[in-house]
């Protein structure tokens, strides 16, 4: 089970790799092969002490992450991590740094070099953002095609021949979020998926806030987790060295003066820290009741970000980082309004950075989808706290998904076949509906009046149907018999489960968007055909007195040279470079 674990599990996300995982065990009780309790590729194949040590190194806590730890060290292939928010590619340059890590990407000039002297010495190489075709002069070494020259292991890289160490180890990033990559290129890397999860980021955040606002746990619980992480390491040794002992031993142990002399201080030492450990637990269970009354706060995060995240299928565009949601995150706790009482002060971070987020998102997008993305936020926070019937939301963006026979349609004179159609299908599939079609058929004047009002989306529904219904069932209501009115009723939706300020979308404001900038991240505008910033640009730089500071170019064939002798000349001096007609 590990190896298959090792083998076939990486690329894919925890639910798919829990659900394999599942098959495997049921085909082993099939066959009436014995197996423990426990036989995920973390009990089986991890060592506790070395997966303390990746913490420690920045790699996250979740269980997915653990998993694509230990195949990463234990697979024989070398690693391909799709890595999107560049957790990997962060913990494997903590974790190789002292080992002289190579960091190079597949557009540097020189890479082949940086890659054959890593070989040759031995050190590590991390290439970063491959994409989905990989470097034929690559292959051999992904191979591990060596050979004998002498009395010398050599691999051939390109036109070259180099001397291979066996010290050396490859990684490989990318930072495409959904790869495909060839059956050929699959079975040559170990592919990895270090998409991040809920818990992970839940966790990370977590971390960020109580490291702010309680410094003074953050770092009694990192010292903590080092101590643990040490003794651990401490007593794997002593376990080791006595094992070791007994096995060289020759003749009686007893007559053996060193080696019951080493087991009596290893006895006592194992008291020493097995007596720590329990105390450190003690204090972990401790900080982490502490600690927990700042994760609303950190979960509330985490559906934020994964909300976001989402927007790529609505156009590629829309693609936001893990270090830019990071960064309004910190700024978040830094500009809520704070407060001594602890639950209002949680209450403000959790209002200031949702609205801030809201806006910093807005800004971004196209206008026809900023409604669609403040109820997209609206269900994602509901749906957090187990208040979203998902077979209710499914009707409501896809419709019926299949046909149903009935009674005939009874007002044929105003109301369509696909509207009576649809108003069957939720009496039928959706509980809270039962009956609601006979109720229709039995009080059509009421749903004349419905169709017909200029707000149907706000039309009250007959009888105790009313107030039975949830906001949700009565936009489906509204979805069956005037989908001409669901945008408002999604308006209304929204306003009443978060704020009307969801709805109104913040307008153009560069002065806000120049706060929530940095010197390393610039401002983007994307333009549409006939719009122009650049009166409202030198105005805020007259405001801002860098009007004689503001510098421009406009990108064109040669022009490139000539923008990055500007932009370091305004690294140097501190001015505003302004690049235009970019592509």
């Amino acid at each position: 089970v590990a190896a298959g674990s090792v083998a076939y599990m990486g690329p894919f996300m925890a639910e798919f790799r829990k659900d394999l995982l599942k098959t495997w065990t049921e085909e082993l009780d099939r066959k009436g092969v014995q197996h423990g309790e426990d036989v995920t590729v973390t009990h089986t194949t991890g060592d506790p002490v070395v997966i303390q040590q990746w913490h420690l190194y920045g790699l996250p806590s979740d269980p997915l992450s653990v998993e694509n730890g230990i195949i990463l060290f234990n697979s024989s292939r070398w690693p391909l991590c799709i890595d999107p928010q560049g957790q990997a590619n962060a913990w494997i340059k903590s974790m190789q740094r002292e080992h002289n890590l190579c960091i190079t990407k597949l557009s540097d000039k020189d890479y082949g070099k940086q890659l054959e002297n890593s070989i040759r010495m031995g050190h590590p190489c991390l290439l970063e953002n491959v994409g989905e075709e990989l470097d034929p002069m690559l292959e051999p070494l992904l191979l591990r095609q060596t050979f004998m020259s002498g009395n010398t292991t050599m691999i051939k890289l390109g036109e070259n021949n180099v001397p291979w160490d066996d010290n050396f180890r490859l990684f490989l990033t990318t930072k495409l979020p959904n790869p495909h990559y060839s059956p050929e290129t699959c079975v040559k890397v170990g592919l990895l998926n270090f998409f991040i999860t809920p818990s992970g980021l839940e966790d990370q955040l977590l971390a960020k806030i109580v490291g702010k606002e309680r410094k003074d746990l953050e770092d009694e619980k990192k010292q903590l987790t080092a101590s643990n992480a040490q003794m651990a390491k401490d007593l794997k040794e002593l376990q080791d060295t006595i094992l070791r002992m007994l096995q060289e031993a020759e003749g009686d142990i007893l007559e053996q003066e060193d080696l019951i002399i080493t087991l009596e201080r290893s006895k006592v030492k194992s008291e020493e820290i097995n007596l720590k450990v329990a105390e450190a637990k003690q204090t972990e269970v401790i900080i982490d009741e502490a600690r927990s009354k700042y994760r609303p706060v950190a979960f509330n995060g985490s559906t934020l970000f994964f909300c976001v995240a989402s927007l790529s299928m609505v156009d590629p565009m829309y693609q936001y980082s893990l270090q830019w949601f990071n960064n309004l995150f910190l700024a978040g706790i830094d500009n809520a309004e704070p407060s001594e009482d602890l639950d209002e002060r949680l209450h403000n971070l959790i209002e200031y950075f949702t609205y801030s987020f809201y806006n910093n998102v807005c800004r971004s997008l196209f206008e026809a989808h900023k409604l669609m993305f403040s109820f997209s936020l609206c269900i994602a926070l509901l749906r957090s706290r187990n208040q979203i019937n998902e077979l209710e939301y499914r009707f409501l963006l896809a419709g019926p998904t299949s046909t149903v026979k009935g009674n005939p349609n009874p007002a044929p004179d105003w109301l369509t076949d696909q509207s009576w159609s649809d108003i069957q299908y939720i009496a039928q599939h959706l509980p809270a509906f039962e009956g609601f079609d006979k109720e229709f058929a039995a009080e059509i004047p009421h749903y004349r009046g419905y169709f017909d009002d200029a707000d149907a989306h706000r039309y009250p529904i007959h009888g105790d149907w009313n107030d039975k219904l949830t906001m949700m069932e009565k936009l489906i209501i509204c979805r069956c018999l005037r989908a001409d009115k669901v945008v408002q009723g999604m308006q209304d939706y929204v306003s009443k489960h978060m704020d009307e300020k969801f709805i109104i979308p913040p307008p153009f404001d560069l002065a806000g968007s120049f706060k929530d900038s940095d010197a390393t991240s610039p401002l983007i505008f994307v333009l549409v055909t006939g719009a122009d910033p650049m009166a409202d640009l030198l105005k805020f730089a007259d405001t801002m007195k860098m009007s004689k500071k503001l510098h421009a170019i406009s990108l064109g064939q040669g022009q490139g040279k000539k923008a990055e002798m500007m932009i370091q000349e305004g690294v140097e001096r501190g001015s505003w470079v302004l690049l235009q007609n970019c592509h």
